[in-house]
């Protein structure tokens, strides 16, 4: 990892020989959680293999976790050296993680014998700020929109769900391998965090099939990296910002439309990914019918279903928001359009007014007539009075004209109290139900008073304790 950042210009790391990767092997019994070893070629697969060994040894029934920072073609050796040879797939799997744009749905990474591996690639999600806040590093700087770029939203995380069988050392071993990019805010996670979310885990222990350990993967890497709610909230927080920029008409119109636009862009790209994490937890909860009825009660089952509950309310949230945005847009559009209405009416008037002295001048002016300049100023007061009248009244008479032609009174919806429930019903009058009456209310019994049927009430009950 080191040698990467220093030398940012070599090739992929797929080509190279030389540089180092970093692999941890989870231990309760290690400070940190895990037990750490840097590779850099198939000479340390040894040194692997002994780590591996110790682990397993320490905690039989523990599922071997091991996490990896980067991807190159020896790695493969160094893994078979202790784990199952179920490498066809491998070099795809983790170019992806590393380099591709795409996601892909947790599928099966081979079709050799009965005990293959599940492997899936996905893109956690969550606000940049809190990746980066998390290693006390300075978020990325935005663009003009002030909207930083969808990677940064992005964890992306390749898991290897090999299940039982695959460890060399003890057959009834789970195997977990996650593969994460050597980024920093990357390293924090798996150092810092992931471990220690595992351990505490109550369900850690708890022996699966390998299609609820698959599940049971992708649910808690869900749970650890991804929080929809903080995206939300962070929309929600620019919603606001434009609203204000709408109403106070801080920035020119251009500039709030444009940002706003890229604001509706913004959420289409998350609701891509929304949908595929709910597609993906959708396809696994599929599993459960492979698995024994006894284990079907596995609260894990519960879990997915809540993350399944929680995306699609996400999901309507978004589009409420996106509505709102879309909203402010044709609010600055019918804002625009009505300012130049009222420039138009403004410059309406204002020909109202000057145009008729215009023409009366343009007449004496003329060469041909030769009328005294007398008459121009008796023509021209009365004229301007007038206009000056047209361009008041008649706005307010053609306002009274619309009034009578088309009263408000007549288009107002008249509330009929048949179409509403009243207080102690539970149906509205218009409804018509067996049983009701003429107005449509079901008919109830009447009540007996108190005492008919042998008991006595709570009334007389007190009366008697207060005699006594």
């Amino acid at each position: 990892m080191a040698s990467r950042r220093r030398h940012p210009h070599r090739r992929k790391t797929w080509d190279t020989n030389d540089s180092t990767i970093l692999i941890r092997v989870g231990s309760r019994r290690h400070p940190q959680r895990f037990n750490e070893i840097s590779v850099s070629g198939p000479r340390d697969a040894p040194r692997f293999a002994r780590l591996v060994d110790d682990q397993v040894r320490a905690y039989p029934r523990d599922p071997l976790v091991i996490a990896i920072n980067g991807y190159q073609p020896w790695l493969e050796e160094v893994l078979a050296t202790c784990i199952e040879d179920y490498w066809s797939d491998i070099s795809d799997l983790d170019r992806e993680v590393q380099f591709a744009g795409t996601m892909q749905f947790p599928e099966r990474a081979s079709k050799r014998g009965q005990n293959v591996p599940w492997t899936f690639i996905s893109d956690h999600m969550n606000v940049p700020q809190v990746y980066y806040w998390s290693v006390g590093m300075e978020p990325p700087i935005g663009e003009d929109s002030s909207l930083p770029s969808m990677d940064h939203y992005r964890f992306r995380v390749g898991a290897w769900e090999c299940g039982k069988s695959a460890c060399k050392f003890d057959r009834e071993v789970p195997v977990v391998i996650i593969f994460t990019k050597p980024t920093p805010v990357s390293e924090h996670v798996v150092t810092q965090l992931m471990f220690d979310y595992l351990w505490r885990d109550g369900d850690f222990d708890q022996p699966r099939e390998d299609e609820e350990g698959i599940c049971w993967l992708y649910s808690r890497l869900y749970w650890l990296l991804t929080d929809w709610q903080n995206i939300i909230s962070e929309i929600v927080i620019r919603l606001d910002e434009a609203e204000e920029n709408s109403h106070g008409r801080h920035l020119t119109v251009k500039l709030r439309t444009r940002m706003l636009h890229r604001e509706v862009d913004r959420l289409y790209e998350l609701k891509e990914y929304l949908h595929f994490q709910t597609r993906s937890f959708k396809k696994l909860q599929k599993l459960k019918e492979d698995v024994p009825k006894r284990e079907q009660k596995d609260p894990l089952w519960g879990d997915m279903d809540d993350a399944v509950e929680d995306l699609e309310q996400y999901d309507s949230t978004l589009d409420s928001l996106k509505e709102r945005f879309n909203n402010l847009i044709e609010l600055e559009f019918n804002i625009t359009n009505a300012v130049q209405s009222d420039s138009s009416s403004f410059l309406t008037t204002i020909a109202t007014l000057f145009l008729p002295i215009s023409y009366l001048a343009s007449l004496f002016g003329m060469t041909t007539i030769t009328w005294p300049i007398e008459w121009y100023l008796w023509a021209a007061i009365p004229i301007s009075i007038l206009s000056v009248a047209f361009a008041l009244l008649f706005p307010w008479t053609v306002q009274q004209i619309q009034r009578r032609l088309y009263p408000v009174e007549s288009l107002r919806i008249q509330l009929q109290p048949r179409n509403f429930t009243m207080l102690g019903d539970e149906l509205p009058a218009n409804v018509d139900v067996p049983g009701g009456n003429r107005d449509g209310k079901v008919k109830r019994k009447a009540s007996r008073p108190a005492g008919m049927d042998g008991t006595r009430s709570r009334s007389r009950v007190r009366e008697k304790f207060d005699d006594d």
